[in-house]
């Protein structure tokens, strides 16, 4: 199996995000952080939210902290300063603030740990990851915050490492099913047509009928989804884009109607831009509809905690075969594949 070095080296840019709270991303990004180093790479680091506290501020339980070493590029909150022992230089204000303050770019001039928190919105992230380039590093990592799979949009980074683990909930089986169905949502093939930037700005219009690939125009009036697909319509389009997310709520009434999905398809920005639950998903799918995306993403692999915050533990083992037979992507066990390479 490939080393997280090998895994990311064709890459300027990963993100990290977790399926939830201690699933051990952070013990991922100091082993990233690590093989970089060791492979002579340098690198910048931002994260949305916070990250690196040694204690977990929801779950009050230790947390490892960020190690970076001299020469890496830092981007993170002015309040948070205090709390990183680097020895630093200042390199940047963004004029970019957050709750914890400005986002201040440094270059640390010593080892240490650190803590860092980025802006929330993905096109500040993208802002900040687009000022620390010109300071020499090869690769950024980004670390995301609970539930921003919209971090691995390529707005933000090329590719992404999705974290999950015991954390998420007691019964082994669930989090393999949700971390496999989250999987799929990220690995989402690309449309083969390109939908023109400025219709994704339109978000008045939530559905747009595609008649003819080449030439996308906005519908004259406002159309639900039914009536597009409506069965027994005489010219009903083979695909339909949708804008901003898709919830449950926006396609219950598709389910329940007779609209004949079979090789239809409807396309999103990116797989982050489905909000459905799994059974929504799978019911839809049964019925012939297919999901493609404008932005397809690289999901590189996938990371395990059989450790949970809460007191108790998967068989690290039983979690390895289980996950690894349910997703297509490598799986690393962040306390044992990652870490015995360092022993």
């Amino acid at each position: 199996m490939k080393s997280l070095y090998e895994l990311v080296a064709p890459y300027e840019s990963v993100s990290l995000i977790g399926m939830c709270k201690n699933a051990g991303k952070t013990t991922t990004l100091n082993q990233l952080i690590a093989e970089l180093k060791t492979h002579g790479v340098s690198f910048g680091a931002t994260s949305v939210g916070r990250d690196g506290e040694s204690t977990d501020l929801v779950t009050n339980t230790v947390k490892p902290g960020i190690f970076v070493y001299k020469g890496t590029i830092v981007a993170t909150a002015a309040d948070l300063l205090k709390y990183c022992d680097t020895t630093r230089e200042i390199l940047y204000s963004t004029g970019i603030y957050t709750p914890m303050g400005e986002i201040i770019v440094f270059r640390a001039l010593t080892d240490g740990f650190v803590q860092i928190a980025g802006p929330s919105m993905t096109t500040q992230l993208a802002d900040v990851s687009n000022i620390i380039r010109p300071y020499g590093v090869e690769k950024i990592l980004i670390d995301g915050a609970l539930g921003r799979k919209s971090l691995c949009s390529k707005k933000v980074s090329q590719s992404t490492i999705l974290c999950t683990g015991a954390s998420y909930h007691k019964d082994m089986r669930t989090v393999i099913r949700d971390t496999a169905y989250t999987c799929e949502l990220l690995q989402l093939p690309q449309a083969e047509f390109e939908v023109p930037g400025k219709l994704w700005e339109q978000n008045d219009i939530k559905y747009i009928p595609v008649y003819d690939k080449t030439d996308i125009q906005l519908p004259e009036e406002r159309m639900t989804v039914e009536k597009i697909w409506r069965k027994g319509a005489e010219n009903p389009p083979e695909y339909i884009v949708v804008q901003g997310g898709l919830t449950d709520a926006m396609v219950k009434t598709l389910i329940m109607s007779n609209a004949d999905l079979r090789n239809k398809k409807m396309v999103l920005l990116d797989g982050s831009k489905i909000l459905l639950s799994s059974d929504m998903y799978e019911k839809l799918r049964i019925k012939g509809l297919q999901f493609e995306v404008a932005d397809a993403l690289e999901l590189l692999a996938v990371t395990i905690n059989p450790f949970s915050a809460y007191g108790f533990h998967f068989d690290k083992d039983v979690f390895m075969e289980q996950m690894s037979a349910a997703i297509t992507v490598p799986v690393y066990n962040v306390r044992d594949s990652l870490l015995k390479n360092n022993q």
